[in-house]
């Protein structure tokens, strides 16, 4: 049979701090390996732990006991009961209290002191390795299955494009369980040389709390609803080497000004749950991204497919590019997101990014409001997280940038959007709060 290394790090390698410790590889393999010990054989996994290194503890501990991950959108206990019946033979790792859930629980923070591994293991490179749920920020939920062997080389793919070259102290905000979380906070330190906190701070004193806390250099895995938020901060940003964004385009004037904030280099990442990562833009420098050069895209010109060696087969991207010379590409948008008003043609995506880039808000959205005429849509609605500022500044602000068929009416101002951890916006939840607020009037 096939195997894969489970990581490619020098045993004495520092590669994550866990309650203000640092954990070498060695360390960190040897409390993997107990916990394997302890894990069912072959069972899957579901990995709700909050901190960081225990989540990577315990995703590396599934799969040494042959068994697999289950990563829900969200840790909501409706969510889990719903995985639980449907994967009635999991069990649960939490470093939380559990008591609503009927199934083996095991806690990560209850391992003994355990002898650091002395050698790498292997895994199976077909061993399925995670089954990972999206969040439904484009419709319905769906699941996302992944063996080593696509991890691995993903992994290993990412380190030689966007990945450090020397040993970066980084700090994560997304949570694990995501795709973009897992990739970069829990598989990138894996194959090169990060030092991963063991955090997920929210808010922005608490992030530039943690960042301040690092040891330099040190870098940013992020979203842009947490970049939004430290943009618009009163507080000096401490220096950073590069800040990593994805789950959402981040605007340039943002990256420019995050990036004379911190001295650092503002990477965005494109791609999706299917894939991993595929492309990279400086969102400072450029707008086009540069396809990684492992992948292929083919079809067109409205719809394409990806293909690459480490992927089971190839897959259908939901957005709209432009595509450009040597890989390079625009991202016209999403396919789902492109509407007809009055004869005119626009990208919601770019309408909320025009949003985004007002002075003075931290979030917002424009978007499609659930009820039409006759199947048409007659008006877009927004809503907006903009402390100080009112609706007449935004629509002014709007007027000078977006043609008048594409204003959003209503707009209304909200104190936060029901966000997942991972910064996606469920279809749902918007829905759901845009009917709670939304009132029969103009504005």
């Amino acid at each position: 049979m096939n195997e894969l290394p489970l990581l490619e790090r020098g045993l004495d390698e520092p590669l994550a701090n866990l309650d203000g410790r640092t954990l070498s590889v060695g360390e960190f393999l040897g409390l993997a390996l107990t916990l394997a010990g302890r894990l069912p054989d072959r069972r899957p996994v579901i990995n709700l732990c909050q901190n960081r290194t225990r989540f990577s503890i315990g995703f590396a501990a599934a799969l040494l006991s042959g068994g697999h991950n289950l990563l829900p959108a969200n840790r909501l206990p409706a969510t889990v009961d719903a995985l639980l019946r449907d994967q009635p033979n999991a069990c649960v790792l939490s470093d939380c209290a559990m008591d609503h859930i009927d199934a083996p629980v095991y806690h990560p923070s209850d391992l003994p002191a355990c002898p650091p591994a002395r050698s790498i293991p292997s895994i199976p490179s077909e061993q399925l390795a995670a089954v990972v749920f999206t969040s439904g920020s484009t419709g319905s939920a769906s699941r996302i299955i992944k063996s080593w062997s696509t991890l691995y080389h993903s992994s290993r793919l990412n380190q030689r494009w966007f990945g450090a070259q020397r040993l970066l102290h980084t700090l994560a905000t997304v949570p694990p369980q995501h795709m973009w979380g897992l990739e970069t906070s829990v598989l990138l330190p894996w194959f090169g040389p990060m030092l991963m906190d063991d955090g997920q701070p929210f808010f922005a004193s608490d992030i530039i709390s943690a960042l301040e806390r690092l040891p330099e250099p040190r870098a940013l895995v992020s979203a842009p609803i947490h970049l939004r938020v430290l943009d618009e901060t009163d507080v000096p940003l401490p220096n950073l080497d590069t800040i990593y964004s994805a789950t959402a385009p981040l605007g340039p004037e943002v990256a420019k000004r995050l990036e004379s904030a911190t001295s650092a280099r503002v990477i965005e990442i494109y791609g999706c749950a299917e894939t991993g990562c595929l492309a990279r833009r400086r969102s400072a420098k450029k707008e086009s991204w540069q396809l990684f050069s492992a992948f292929e895209l083919v079809g067109g010109p409205q719809r394409f497919r990806i293909k690459a060696a480490h992927l089971p087969e190839s897959v259908e991207l939901m957005d709209t590019l432009r595509l450009g010379s040597e890989g390079s590409f625009e991202l016209v948008g999403r396919s789902s997101d492109l509407i007809n008003i009055a004869g005119k043609r626009a990208s919601l995506a770019e309408l909320t990014r025009i949003l985004l880039d007002i002075p003075g808000v931290i979030d917002g959205v424009i978007f499609q409001p659930p009820e039409r005429t006759g199947g048409r849509v007659e008006r877009l609605a927004a809503l907006v997280v903009a402390p100080g500022l009112e609706k007449s500044e935004l629509h002014a602000h709007l007027a000078q940038r977006v043609d008048g068929a594409f204003l959003p009416r209503p707009l209304r101002l909200v104190e936060a959007l029901p966000r997942a951890e991972s910064g996606k916006l469920p279809r749902h939840a918007l829905i759901d709060l845009f009917r709670q607020v939304a009132q029969p009037t103009s504005g």
